[in-house]
């Protein structure tokens, strides 16, 4: 548990203007005591999965973070559709299909809690200094 940062939640506007909010979200809400090496990594994951979320998701949506202090930072988006997203190998001349790739490899861990009324996805990062 993080004591300089509470756990912090948005529910996403599934428009183009998601992925931007969910950015300044994280400007307002991230821990720069224990998470501030991880931050780059975080707007990637964040605007990877919240991306994913409104083009393939279903409403209502939401993105929650939580410093956990040395244990890292985890970022959840979820959203209604219960279909979990799955992790490709693009082709290099493809213009999308690399998200979770990528969160993939910026993540300490990351997964998916499949439920009936829809999914979380979620990503661990942790500061490697």
């Amino acid at each position: 548990m993080c004591s300089q940062t509470p756990p912090a939640a948005l529910d996403v506007v599934m428009d183009a203007t998601a992925s931007r909010r969910a950015r300044r979200f994280l400007d307002a809400h991230w821990c720069t005591v224990h998470a501030a090496g991880v931050r780059p990594r975080a707007d990637l994951v964040v605007t990877e999965l919240v991306t994913n979320a409104v083009r393939h998701g279903a409403p209502p949506a939401r993105l929650s973070l939580d410093c956990a202090a040395d244990a890292g930072v985890t970022i959840e988006v979820s959203d209604a559709d219960p279909h979990a997203p799955t992790l490709r190998h693009a082709d290099p001349d493809a213009v999308g299909g690399r998200g979770i790739a990528l969160v993939d490899v910026v993540s300490a861990d990351w997964g998916v809690d499949v439920r009936a009324d829809g999914k979380t996805v979620w990503s661990r990062l942790v500061d490697d200094a």
